[in-house]
């Protein structure tokens, strides 16, 4: 193993890594939610947040990993901080650096590693946005145009730091725009469609969070032989964060979107990247599914931009249950100017369910501090197979939850196929 050297300008990189005073505090939504996207977006078991200090990488935020800090002598992002571009090692056991690494050959059991260096508001590189895997790998251009991305934004974040501790000192103010932001969350609330019951039964159940979110819904008949269905998350809490979701809303429910074919997801989701970037919406961007029922074929067709996959379940009269995950590849909506977005199509089979869910059904801080997965709800899905799960899957999330409650807003549809 090699210890990366200590760059000659480490103490001045010290001083505004320290002057963040970000070092050992809590969890943050703000960068929680770019790591999870790398995971989910990137497909690796690891991807995580790493800020580098005088003796130790500590992680402001990860998943996939047991540990939140680590020695710096031992770290992969300590070699990271020393390049501007993206560090690649597509196998750890054949780089002289890393070879005999206890991340290696231990816990985590590391072989493949990229880490993007994050520089803090004052130009130094403070940190690193990183995916790992525990086989080998070379990632695709493309793959490191989405790190690099998402790395841009962390450093966005990090740079709003006071501002930050600014809006923290003045929670007592906020207050005071309760009454407000209770009105804003009952004018969301009168936008989400009803239940509905026919050829193809629908039901949901909504739960905003303490904040005024992101979440947005809708289902309906585009005419009489398609069936709409998506769900949209956009990124943060807030007024900001709700009036996005609801002008996007606004876009779908009222079919309004220029050069948009509302039965063809994919071309949705490319109309809505082009409609709504996130440099014109102030830094925000939104993850979104979006699948068309043809009931004439039984055919479900579907897309994703950076969403949890919705789930299939199947067999449900003849006892057989079976969860099929139904997720597309795609960025999130917004990040890129240039961006694709694949379609797939999934039969049908008579007295299916499809569940579409945002991430605050399954992201449930636990008592102890583990949180729930979503292999968890997709197991407790199978497991009650019955009429009412946004109701059952409400219950059963408030069960599991430590005493602060959810952290997000709730957002679940059950979709019946007659």
């Amino acid at each position: 193993m090699i210890a990366a050297p200590i760059p000659r300008n480490d103490v001045q990189r010290l001083a505004e890594l320290h002057a963040l005073d970000i070092l050992d505090t809590p969890r943050e939504e703000r960068f929680d939610r770019v790591v999870r996207l790398l995971k989910l977006v990137l497909r690796v078991p690891i991807a995580y947040m790493s800020l580098i200090d005088t003796d130790r990488q500590w992680m402001k935020s990860a998943c996939g990993l047991k540990t939140i800090e680590t020695p710096r002598d031992i770290s992969f992002c300590g070699h990271a901080i020393l390049s501007d571009e993206i560090m690649i090692v597509p196998d750890a056991l054949e780089d002289d650096r890393f070879r005999d690494n206890p991340l290696v050959i231990g816990d985590p059991y590391i072989r493949f590693y990229a880490g993007r260096p994050l520089r803090g508001p004052g130009g130094s590189k403070v940190g690193t946005l990183c995916i790992a895997d525990r086989s080998p790998r070379t990632p695709r251009a493309d793959e490191l145009e989405i790190l690099s991305e998402l790395a841009s934004i962390v450093e966005r974040e990090l740079g709003l730091v006071e501002t930050v501790a600014l809006q923290q000192k003045l929670i007592a103010s906020r207050n005071r725009l309760s009454h407000e932001m209770a009105q804003a969350s009952q004018y969301v609330l009168s936008l989400l469609p009803e239940p509905i019951d026919g050829l193809v039964g629908a039901r949901r159940r909504f739960e905003p969070s303490s904040e005024l979110g992101g979440d947005f819904f809708g289902y309906d008949w585009i005419d009489d032989d398609h069936f709409v269905v998506y769900l949209l998350d956009v990124s943060g809490h807030g007024v900001g964060a709700a009036l996005l979701s609801i002008s996007v809303g606004n876009a779908l429910r009222g079919r309004s979107l220029p050069g948009a074919d509302f039965r063809d997801p994919s071309s949705v989701l490319a109309r809505l990247n082009e409609s709504f970037p996130m440099d014109r919406h102030d830094e925000k961007y939104f993850t979104i599914w979006y699948g068309v029922y043809n009931n004439s074929t039984r055919t479900l067709t579907y897309a994703g931009g950076g969403h949890p996959p919705a789930v299939l379940l199947t067999g449900l009269d003849c006892d057989r249950v079976r969860p099929v995950d139904l997720g597309a590849g795609g960025p999130p909506v917004g990040v890129f100017a240039e961006a694709g977005f694949e379609r797939a199509t999934v039969t049908v089979e008579p007295s299916s369910k499809l569940y579409v869910f945002s991430d605050g059904a399954y992201e449930i801080p636990r008592p102890g501090g583990s949180m729930m997965t979503r292999r968890e709800l997709v197991d407790f899905l199978a497991s009650i197979a019955a009429p009412n799960a946004p109701d059952e899957v409400w219950r059963f999330i408030l069960g599991q939850c430590d005493s602060a409650g959810p952290i997000d807003d709730f957002s679940f549809i059950e979709i019946d196929f007659k």
